[in-house]
């Protein structure tokens, strides 16, 4: 009775996070979980992820990795025989599902392992590759920062008009643009919408918090800069999006920035405002006063906060801290995905177009693209940019996908 009990505990489900294909185990579960609903953005097929998922040894990370990069590059081989037969589309879809399976392959691998700066360098030239065979044609984008530079992707809707509102995207600690283009690109082109994807600046491990937070703001700043510079973009509509833990950062910078037009801030700024929340009340200082709560009562522009019902946070914790800010004259939005509409794990993962139509469509409302005379009003580019450094010519690098 115990071994038949057993059998049952580890059989594949569905539950309140989506579909459990391996019960005990979480981490690896959650990772197929996302590769599945990535098949409805189309950067993965249902049949190959159900395939190498029968053959992987779970639990076993080389397993993992030769599995997921086997099928990569037999992915990649045909995506490369498509583009010289002049089969574009179908190219362009193989590239994105050969990006997603070499990201995928390298999830489990330890930051000093070789592999990974590997199998980046051919994710990036998968995504270029996509970017190569989009119309408009996507941009590959460097700007300087300080000693540095800043990476990035920009793609343009054919929908888009001349002067197009932009969405910033950015992601968790170990995201990049490559997992916020298979994420985000099909939505932003659909809703008429350019999207830049980017980098956070990842060599700040030494430093404090409180470092570590100034660095990125002022790296979302340059990038605002930078868009600002274009004439090809709408200044009065470059949105924002921190997507999973990265909402953090996008109430930070939303609150400090007066030139974004509008905010979407996923879980991780409630998340980091329970944090705060849980400290204020153990000294008894209450929600109104904790500082994540005085910081996002500082946002002016429009914003919208996605969470999912089997989220990391409780729903009580988070109705409670937007009815403060919007008691305070904070524009914000909440959207609480329940399990019977699903997209009610973290980041929507168990159904993510749900919640990215969602966005987007809440995006393309607040932007007011369907009123062209109607733009929300913020700081005029001339007076946005009259403080701001200016870019000189060295001062950014765009780079021919090749």
């Amino acid at each position: 009775m115990q071994e038949q009990a057993k059998s049952v505990h580890c059989s594949p489900r569905y539950d309140a996070d989506g579909w459990t294909h391996w019960p005990d185990h979480e981490v690896e579960s959650t990772q197929l979980r996302r590769l599945l609903g990535d098949a409805q953005e189309g950067a993965s097929f249902v049949s190959e992820c159900l395939m190498i998922a029968g053959k992987i040894v779970v639990g076993d990370d080389e397993s993992w990795l030769g599995e997921w990069r086997g099928l990569a590059d037999r992915i990649a081989k045909r995506a490369r025989l498509s583009s010289a037969k002049g089969h574009f589309a179908t190219a362009r879809n193989e590239w994105l599902r050969a990006l997603n399976y070499y990201r995928t392959a390298s999830a489990f691998l330890i930051r000093s392992d070789p592999r990974i700066a590997e199998l980046s360098r051919i994710a990036r030239s998968c995504a270029e590759a996509f970017l190569e065979l989009l119309s408009p044609r996507g941009e590959v984008l460097e700007i300087r920062f300080g000693t540095d530079w800043l990476q990035g992707y920009l793609i343009r809707s054919s929908a888009a008009p001349r002067k197009s509102p932009v969405v910033v995207a950015f992601g968790e600690e170990r995201d990049t643009k490559e997992d916020l283009l298979v994420r985000f690109q099909s939505h932003a082109i659909a809703s008429g919408l350019s999207l830049l994807v980017i980098d956070l600046p990842q060599e700040i491990e030494c430093f404090q918090d409180s470092a570590v937070h100034h660095y990125q703001d002022m790296a979302l700043r340059r990038w605002l800069d930078y868009l600002l510079s274009r004439d090809d973009v709408d200044p009065r509509r470059i949105a924002l999006i921190g997507d999973g833990l990265g909402g953090a950062l996008a109430t930070r910078v939303a609150a400090t920035e007066m030139r974004w037009a509008a905010a979407v801030c996923d879980g991780g700024f409630w998340e980091d405002l329970e944090q705060r929340y849980v400290t204020a009340s153990l000294f008894g200082a209450g929600i109104k006063r904790s500082p994540s709560c005085k910081l996002a009562r500082q946002i002016k522009c429009p914003s919208l906060v996605v969470v999912g019902e089997h989220d990391y946070v409780r729903l009580e914790d988070i109705t409670a801290l937007h009815e403060h800010c919007r008691a305070a004259g904070v524009p914000m939005d909440l959207k609480i995905f329940s399990g019977e509409e699903t997209g009610s794990s973290h980041r929507q993962l168990d159904n993510p177009s749900i919640g990215r139509q969602f966005i987007f469509d809440w995006l393309r409302d607040k932007l007011r693209l369907d009123r062209k005379d109607q733009a929300p009003t913020i700081p005029t580019r001339k007076n946005c940019l009259k403080n701001a450094p200016q870019l000189a010519v060295n001062d950014t690098r765009t780079a021919s996908s090749a």
